[in-house]
């Protein structure tokens, strides 16, 4: 178990994939293994209090969120990612993101069990992201 995940692959769907400001922290850390789709939905948090927008991903059985699943190679990402998704293992009911498992269904037709952060503030206020595609919504 790597940091509060029961597996090394990471899906992520907004910031942290390729082309977002949060994507470097990911280099030489972790591995491409390809293109998913996760059950659910995201959020679109933004506003005044925020230095920039970001998504919420919301698991569930309606809707689905295109995501990369990435192969975690150094174990040190873990705690970074945490900072960054402001979660706490030790504390998770304060925590703005909960790390989870879920199935991303592959492109190319696999299923693949991967940790991701789910979103732990939803109080029904924030816009979702049509498609579930943030790079779609924001680019």
């Amino acid at each position: 178990m790597r940091e509060g995940a029961g597996t090394d692959l990471l899906a992520v769907y907004g910031t942290l994939r390729r082309g977002f400001r949060n994507h470097p922290l990911t280099l030489g850390r972790a591995e491409w293994v390809g293109e998913g789709r996760l059950p659910g939905m995201l959020l679109h948090i933004g506003g005044p209090l925020r230095a920039y927008p970001y998504p919420g991903y919301v698991p569930g059985p309606d809707g689905t969120v295109v995501a990369e699943v990435l192969l975690v190679t150094d174990p040190t990402l873990w705690p970074d990612l945490h900072r960054l998704e402001r979660y706490s293992p030790h504390d998770p009911d304060a925590s703005e993101y909960v790390l989870v498992e879920a199935a991303a269904s592959m492109l190319d037709g696999r299923l693949l069990i991967c940790a991701t952060y789910a979103y732990n503030r939803d109080d029904g206020s924030w816009p979702t992201v049509p498609g579930g595609d943030w790079a779609r919504a924001t680019g």
